[in-house]
């Protein structure tokens, strides 16, 4: 049984994909399970995909992040920037 804050979805490209890592995050959204994904073919490794599950106080997202690997810590800097959806007054 889910919890209940949390819902879940793949990668619309998982299948075929190696996981390289997985890990608990902390979000200005909120906390989030990090999984980070290669394509599994020769040089898949040049691109990355990152999922994201995070739960928020609006309730549970699922965000995907693709990115040549280059990119990778400018793009997750990008999502430390974004505010949390429901801040107190």
């Amino acid at each position: 049984m889910l919890p209940r804050r949390w819902r879940y979805g793949m990668h619309p490209g998982a299948v075929g994909m190696q996981i390289r890592s997985l890990g608990r995050v902390d979000l200005p959204l909120g906390e989030a399970l990090r999984l980070e994904m290669v394509n599994a073919d020769p040089g898949g490794e040049d691109v990355v995909h990152i999922q994201y599950y995070i739960c928020t106080e609006a309730g549970g997202w699922a965000l995907w992040l693709s990115c040549a690997r280059a990119d990778l810590a400018d793009r997750e800097a990008a999502l430390h920037k974004i505010p949390p959806f429901m801040q107190e007054s």
